[in-house]
């Protein structure tokens, strides 16, 4: 910390002291069911005497706000109050705080003046967590990384400091929906393909996104075709008032953001970003690494009170190319060329339409695109082995929300998904560790368009005052395969106590094969629909109105889950399982300064390729987890934060002995999964310093990971000499790693 003051005062010695200059804050509050704009509602800036009043339109504009950090409470008659922590303005900038305030159940005498710092949606009673970009920008050990944040979540285990990936209650990463403004993103990850689990960072930069709600388990109808989690971000509109801009620097890249009003009554936000790993190492004379590119916008415009149009867009690019140095297939074989391209896109529309004071319509169009080359060998044969992927989704979806009285409300929505994929590879003969002849393999799938379709409806229904049930039914059919499936959810809350809540959830989740399970061979046409059955219940209970305190226990029941027989193609739905656990945690948002969280997580997750064989331990099972985080402010715009994480080591399959054939020593497995990798454990700390000046400010950090240089073990490379003797080779993680960052906000 010293050195990094040190280093500010030599950099800015005129602005050390300088906390000048102000900015604004507005935004809109509107009722959280229905959307209608709440004239008149109330937005303060708690600990001060400076608010606002929304005019017709629900909009509101608090100006010469300090430069500094705030809670900031909206309040309406009849509603209950709800409060923003860590809004931060920044001189010359405006701060957009959107609020949806629910109506409350008490009587005009009886309601109370606390406020809401954990809201979720009525029908979403369980295993949800919310989050704000200050929460994420602040976390320790996640250079501000969206995903890696995620995984200090109860009930979500790391896959290490190489991988952003999430590992949800025992699930697989690609059992995960995710959601960016009410679109579906299948790689939200640079570097991570479907089907793997690995990937470096995420593609969306946490300071475009307004909220980020992340569900664990037991979610609603509305969401489908996913068995673990919902990963569910919203992009916050484009400020009317002023043009912001940022432009930051970290070992992960650099890129800019731009937000503010477009002509009429419209808006924008738009980040750009580039990695600059590859130039480091050109400079530096080092084999190339990996390079990436990635744009996310949003354009919102008001044709009146009623309609709102939103123009939403992702894209990306992510590139590798190593020459002249070696890889190590799965087998023997070795190459020394690789040429690797991912690429996404994601363009759409929403358009809210408020029909009425009691209901409103959600329409989405959408075009989403998937792929990735590569090529692989040797100097003198490039294409050794190869793929050519892609998957085009073009999306029509409708929901419509309909308050049917004080303690009933509907939601009713419809999909419709056509699908337009190729999946193209190649392989020469190899030989495995074990000794296994994996013959010369040509994929060509290349199916006719095909489409994917679901309906649901979802109620919520207020018994009586403490008491709200919530029931839906989904229906989903894929064509391709000629399969449908209905899923039936039911979830209940019961706030016995005015601080305390018990919620029940039970739901059926399905998820229907991925082009590249299906594409190897035209058999896998005939693959159906993997099932899971959630059982959630908790309870919940606020020891004070930051601080939060939850203990769920889950069970899920799997069954049809996709597994591989044999060392075909084929795929058959023969496996089996269970995940069960119980997650212990305690939150408190940031207020007087003092944030932080604990929890505890205990989980099995089995698995059973065929009722005939052996139960296993799933790669992706983690018995114990813990995640600690505290953070702090400590004056003149310093702040520190540390993060423990302790994980179980995943189960990997051991080695058991050797077996000699022709002349050469190959590896035999022992049982599938016997043994595990040590544990996994480091502490992170973060420091950041924020300078303000007379009319931008500039936030630097140092976010240092595995401070007591943990070798945390992700794996092992197993192979055997010319006399047989076993070569085991651990792969690590990484050690102490010190990440530097610099935002200036303009």
């Amino acid at each position: 910390m010293l050195r990094l003051s040190i280093l500010l005062l030599l950099l800015f010695p005129s602005a050390i002291y300088s906390q000048t200059g102000t900015g604004s804050i507005s935004g809109e509050v509107r009722d959280v069911i229905t959307k209608q704009p709440l004239p008149g509602a109330n937005v303060i800036i708690m600990g001060t005497s400076m608010g606002a009043a929304c005019n017709d339109n629900g909009y509101y504009v608090i100006k010469n706000v300090p430069a500094g950090k705030y809670s900031v409470k909206s309040s309406f008659l009849g509603y209950e109050s709800t409060t923003s922590t860590d809004v931060i303005v920044n001189p010359l900038r405006n701060k957009k705080v959107t609020f949806e305030l629910k109506t409350s159940s008490l009587s005009i005498e009886e309601i109370s003046v606390e406020s809401d710092y954990f809201a979720k949606p009525a029908d979403n009673v369980v295993s949800i967590r919310s989050l704000t970009p200050e929460e994420i920008r602040r976390s320790p050990g996640s250079a501000e990384d969206i995903f890696r944040v995620m995984q200090s979540m109860p009930g979500v285990a790391t896959a290490g400091g190489k991988s952003a990936q999430l590992i949800v209650r025992g699930g697989s990463p690609d059992e995960n929906l995710t959601l960016l403004d009410n679109i579906e993103i299948y790689n939200p990850i640079h570097f991570a393909r479907t089907g793997e689990s690995m990937g470096i960072i995420s593609i969306v930069n946490p300071a475009l996104l307004e909220k980020v709600d992340f569900l664990s388990g037991g979610f609603p109808a509305k969401f489908g075709d996913k068995m673990s989690s919902v990963f569910d971000m919203k992009i916050q509109d484009g400020n009317k008032e002023v043009y912001n801009s940022d432009v930051n620097l970290n070992i992960g890249g650099f890129g800019a953001m731009i937000d503010g009003p477009l002509i009429g009554n419209s808006s924008m936000i738009l980040s750009v970003r580039r990695g600059f790993l590859d130039i480091l190492t050109s400079i530096m004379d080092r084999p190339a690494a990996p390079r990436y590119y990635d744009a996310v916008g949003k354009i919102t415009y008001d044709i009146n009170v009623n309609n709102r149009l939103s123009f939403v867009g992702f894209y990306y690019i992510d590139q590798i190319d190593r020459i002249g140095t070696t890889k190590e297939s799965a087998g023997n074989s070795k190459y020394d060329y690789l040429v690797r391209d991912d690429f996404g896109s994601a363009f759409g529309v929403n358009w809210r339409l408020l029909l009425s004071d009691k209901a409103f319509l959600m329409t989405t169009l959408s075009h989403t695109g998937n792929g990735w080359t590569t090529n692989q060998g040797t100097q003198s044969d490039h294409t050794l082995r190869g793929e050519d992927i892609l998957e085009n989704e073009l999306t029509l979806k409708s929901e419509l929300t309909y308050q049917v009285s004080s303690i009933l409300d509907l939601k009713i929505g419809a999909l419709g998904k056509s699908i337009d994929s190729k999946n193209i590879s190649w392989t020469p003969e190899d030989t495995t560790r074990t000794g296994t002849i994996i013959p010369a393999t040509t994929i060509s799938f290349r199916p006719d368009a095909t489409t994917k379709t679901a309906v649901f409806l979802q109620s919520t229904y207020r018994i009586f005052d403490p008491l709200t049930l919530s029931a839906g039914l989904r229906y989903d059919h894929f064509a391709l395969i000629n399969q449908g499936s209905f899923s039936p959810r039911l979830s209940l809350s019961w706030r016995f106590l005015e601080s305390t809540a018990l919620n029940f959830a039970w739901g059926k989740y399905i998820q229907s094969p991925a082009s590249y399970q299906i594409s190897p061979d035209p058999r896998n046409l005939n693959l159906k629909y993997s099932t899971a059955i959630h059982y959630v219940a908790g309870i919940e209970h606020r020891l004070a109105d930051d601080t939060r305190l939850t203990v769920e226990a889950y069970y899920k029941d799997l069954s049809n889950v996709i597994v591989a027989p044999d060392s075909s193609n084929l795929l058959l739905n023969s496996g089996n399982g269970y995940a069960q656990g119980i997650e212990f945690s305690l939150q408190k948002k940031f207020t007087g300064g003092i944030s932080g969280s604990a929890s505890y997580s205990y989980s099995v997750s089995k698995r059973q390729d065929n009722t005939s064989l052996p139960e296993y331990a799933f790669e992706f099972d983690r018995p114990h987890i813990i995640n600690l985080l505290a953070g702090m402010e400590i004056g003149d715009g310093w702040q520190i934060g540390a993060k423990f994480q302790y994980a179980s080591g995943n189960p990997y399959t051991p080695v058991s002995g050797v077996l000699q054939k022709n002349g050469k020593y190959y590896l035999v497995d022992g049982p599938k999964n016997s043994a595990r990798y040590p544990d996994y454990h480091k502490i992170d700390v973060r420091v950041d310093k924020q300078v303000n000046f007379s009319g931008w400010s500039l936030t630097a950090y140092l976010d240092l990971w595995n401070v007591y240089n943990r070798d945390n073990i992700t794996s092992y490379s197993f192979k055997a000499d010319d006399s047989g003797t076993i070569i085991k080779t651990p792969k690590l993680d990484f050690g102490i790693m010190p990440i530097v960052g610099v935002t200036a906000k303009f």
